[in-house]
């Protein structure tokens, strides 16, 4: 492959030289790619903003040896809301973290890429239309839910890993094991969170539901919630990929009390 076109969301610049930039990018074609944006630091350059993070692009790269060489890139989402508020930009750059880190430049499953992609482009729009900060955290719960599900690390919230049955009441949430456990099976759990029936049901609805669909708490979610459940999913993704989050402790800097 000499040259090819693909849609992309910046996810991540950083410098090369004096002129140029290496961007990574997530693509709905191939996954993770990484590309070398030459001169775009000159003021005259055409690709310009086109090569800041959280940019979706359809981009024309030429195939190198080591690294891609973009030659043309057309914005088909700058996703300008972001940038106006903390609350927004730092959830979506939690996001393309989460990406940065999972994913990788081996992955050549299409239909895996594509949906990554779609659930990628959509979290975006989501978070840049949220109305309040709980909306905003709730699209990245909504984001993590169906991300981990679509890496191989989905979570379950309906029925026990030791018995395979439907609890009722207050549940016991593993970290380790990315499920819950009946009080019946919990002999023996230390390292567990305690899932009201309520919030399970929460987790539950938004597991099974896409990120672009409302379900019933999108208008009754609040900061306490929302921000729990986040938190809960974060350190599991922690947990998984052995990473801290940046982009975590930053959100958790600016809360405002």
């Amino acid at each position: 492959m000499d040259s090819y076109t693909t849609d992309a969301i910046n996810i991540k610049t950083y410098p090369l030289s004096e002129n140029d930039n290496i961007v990574i990018m997530f693509s709905k074609d191939m996954g993770l790619i990484r590309g070398i944006a030459k001169g775009v630091k000159n003021p005259k350059s055409k690709l310009g903003a086109r090569m800041q993070a959280l940019v979706a692009n359809r981009v024309f790269l030429n195939s190198k040896r080591n690294l891609d060489i973009i030659k043309e890139a057309s914005a088909i989402n700058p996703f300008n809301k972001l940038r106006y508020n903390l609350d927004k930009l730092t959830t979506a750059c939690y996001v393309l973290e989460v990406i940065n880190t999972f994913c990788n430049d081996e992955n050549k499953d299409k239909e895996q890429n594509e949906a990554i992609y779609e659930v990628l482009y959509k979290t975006l729009e989501n978070i840049q239309n949220s109305k309040n900060k709980a909306q905003t955290t709730l699209c990245a719960i909504k984001f993590q839910l169906a991300f981990m599900k679509l890496s191989g690390f989905g979570l379950e919230f309906e029925r026990c890993l030791k018995c395979s049955k439907k609890p009722e009441g207050t549940v016991l949430f593993s970290l380790e094991t990315g499920g819950i456990t009946c009080c019946d099976c919990s002999s023996g759990t230390t390292n567990y969170t305690r899932l009201h029936e309520k919030l399970r049901d929460f987790l539950v609805t938004l597991n099974k539901t896409p990120v672009d669909k409302e379900t019933k708490y999108d208008s009754l979610i609040n900061d306490k919630v929302a921000d729990g459940c986040f938190n809960l999913l974060k350190k599991y993704i922690e947990l998984t990929s052995s990473k801290k989050s940046k982009a975590a402790i930053i959100m958790e800097a600016t809360k405002v009390s």
